[in-house]
């Protein structure tokens, strides 16, 4: 009986695990994108052109977002919640 709840507990901490490098590859792919564009952006902004900067803004907060559920979920796998 212990066994197969040591078991459990293994398979819902990779499972965890495996949802933690998902959220931090979409924070480090929000961050790349983000930087790029907002570059990107303040460069065409001479020109006249806000396009790309207003995509760059956009980006922020789903960094932010993808930060927070990552922080939120090894935490939780920490302290077992």
């Amino acid at each position: 009986m212990v066994l197969l709840e040591m078991q459990s507990l293994t398979t819902m901490d990779k499972k965890k695990l495996i949802k933690v490098a998902m959220w931090l590859s979409g924070f480090s792919i929000n961050v790349i994108c983000s930087a790029i564009f907002l570059f990107i952006g303040f460069n065409n902004q001479r020109y006249g052109d806000n396009t790309i900067l207003i995509i760059g803004i956009l980006f922020i907060p789903m960094v932010f977002y993808c930060a927070f559920k990552t922080i939120r979920l090894f935490l939780d796998i920490i302290f077992k919640k």
